[in-house]
């Protein structure tokens, strides 16, 4: 007696232009998929023969495949709710923005919050930064905070009046209240101040954030994103990730970064080292759908909000600021103390000096303490030789976001100069050093998660603008990808599970409207999807663009 299941593929992709990225064969012309997984990757007709009669069949009518994106520091919550709030990536003006927060006030119940996120002053008409009375310009009647796209905040008079800032409210550590002439607060809070509003604004109930993942994970799905990575995560927010887990509405394969030292200015020394030892090291924990990553630390800030750790002061500062997260002088011993309970650690360190001390921290305590891990410096805007020779020695990977240089590359000449700018996010610099490079989007911290943008800019190295930033860190078509899809599964503990199209890895896989590695390269930044395969499920897909029989 013999009882088996149909061991035909569920799915065959077929006349494609396969860019596999796997190295036995890294080009063919369909994929079978079975039970989630790749079975087969060969030429239409050896690949058609296995077949049945249940099979699914999608002619590509000549498109290139290549893998499924893998985001690996995208905040993916921050992302959901910010969609559910006022978006204010496309405002070109201060009174643009106004106008929104107005239209917002007249079907928002008077005390309550009014959120925004995205704005960037840097293409705003007025040339300035906004302030709360251009906000109070639209309410006073509710609390109105809006979220620049990294590390400032701007609020109404009535959010600083709930929160208690005064001109006599003293500097927060590692904060900036900005002032007018008379010491009254103008509305701007950088880093750590931001707390200071941020704090009074309820948190999002677990459906809120339910329909969050939903809603962000499905946007993903339409650029060719599987996989996340969410870095910087509290309890309750990996609750709401399971929550959604159970409920089955996560479209995207997800790890979470637990929040650690320096992410989170709320927490203390006290319960982050209590919350990493009452886990203990549960790096790589869960399965295909869910799974813990590591821990996420942060030294500084950005280099457009003029808060991160720099060694010489931003261009028209005379002297450096301290905005750091976290003491550097304890980086030692949270590094020791992570590394030696089995987590993997990844750090935001965006200076000069932040991203140089981070990475002599941990030489440090990889020579004292060996062993195998997944430690990450995350951003790696400007690297020393010195912290390069400690990535390559120590196998310290770096994860980077490509966006920042086309949607803030231009800003740099004006913050860092021409000197530092020629050195921002040297990809090049770190493949040649042997040390592993992940690309990612970062979002809602930049304009938008397009992966096709990231990739642009690593080839072209050129902003929105057209401007070169620092071409001679371009890298090739196939190192870009690379990066944007295969490395990450490193970073998460998956390369055994994701990354290549190859049999018995996860069939995740996006279909392009034309192909990567032979459209000219201005058209890089063009690319569309036209499907998403998801452990061979088609969850994705433009009409009317596939064939089927």
């Amino acid at each position: 007696m013999l009882i088996a299941r149909d061991l035909a593929p569920d799915l065959i992709i077929y006349n494609a232009v396969v860019y596999t990225l796997h190295r036995e064969l890294p080009r063919c012309s369909a994929v079978a998929c079975k039970d989630g997984r790749i079975v087969a990757i060969g030429d239409d007709a050896a690949v058609l023969a296995l077949a049945g009669q249940a099979t699914r069949r999608i002619d590509a009518n000549g498109r290139a495949v290549i893998p499924g994106i893998h985001d690996a520091h995208n905040h993916m919550l921050e992302m959901g709710l910010k969609l559910q709030r006022i978006g204010l990536d496309d405002c070109t003006s201060i009174a643009g923005m106004v106008e929104r927060v107005r239209a917002a006030a007249a079907v928002t119940p008077p005390g309550r919050w009014i959120i925004g996120e995205g704005w960037n002053e840097s293409l705003f008409q007025e040339g300035r930064l906004p302030n709360r009375h251009d906000l109070d310009a639209a309410t006073t009647a509710h609390p109105v905070l809006l979220k620049r796209f990294f590390n400032m905040d701007v609020v109404n008079s009535r959010a600083l009046e709930l929160a208690g800032i005064t001109a006599s409210t003293p500097e927060p550590a590692g904060g900036k209240i900005e002032r007018e002439a008379d010491g009254t607060p103008s509305g701007i809070l950088r880093a750590a101040a931001k707390e200071l509003c941020r704090r009074l604004i309820p948190r999002p109930t677990q459906d809120a954030c339910v329909e969050a993942l939903d809603m962000a994970g499905r946007a993903y799905l339409a650029y060719g994103i599987t996989s996340i990575l969410d870095p910087g995560l509290q309890p309750w927010e990996i609750q709401a990730y399971l929550a959604a887990r159970r409920a089955g509405r996560l479209p995207v394969r997800v790890n979470l970064l637990i929040s650690w030292h320096g992410f989170r200015e709320s927490e203390t020394r006290s319960e982050l080292d209590a919350r990493a030892r009452a886990l203990g090291g549960l790096s790589g924990l869960g399965d295909e759908w869910l799974r813990i990553g590591g821990l996420k630390m942060a030294i500084d800030g950005g280099t457009t909000s003029h808060t991160a750790w720099m060694f010489q002061p931003f261009v028209g500062e005379d002297r450096v600021y301290d905005y750091n997260r976290l003491d550097p002088a304890d980086l030692r011993e949270f590094f020791t103390l992570g590394h030696t309970l089995g987590w993997d650690i990844g750090i935001h360190a965006i200076g000069d000096r932040a991203h140089h001390e981070a990475a002599r921290a941990f030489a440090d305590v990889l020579a004292a303490h060996p062993a195998e891990h997944r430690h990450n410096l995350i951003h790696g805007y400007f690297a020393t030789d010195e912290s390069l020779q400690h990535m390559a020695r120590y196998g310290l990977a770096v994860v980077i976001q490509p966006t920042f240089i086309y949607y803030e590359g231009d800003d740099l000449f004006r913050d860092v100069g021409p000197d530092l700018a020629a050195r921002y996010k040297p990809m090049r610099t770190y493949l040649d050093r042997g040390i592993r490079v992940i690309a990612t989007s970062d979002v809602p911290s930049t304009v938008h998660f397009n992966p096709f943008i990231g990739l642009y800019s690593l080839v072209t190295r050129k902003t929105w603008k057209g401007t070169l930033i620092a071409p001679d860190q371009a890298v090739s078509r196939e190192e870009a990808l690379f990066a944007y899809t295969v490395a990450g599964s490193w970073l998460t503990r998956e390369e055994h599970l994701k990354g290549p199209l190859a049999p018995g890895f996860l069939a995740d896989m996006v279909v392009l409207d034309r192909d990567y590695f032979t459209c000219p390269v201005e058209e890089i930044k063009e690319i569309q999807v036209e499907m998403t395969i998801l452990g061979g499920r088609v969850v994705y897909a433009r009409e009317g663009m596939i064939g089927e029989r």
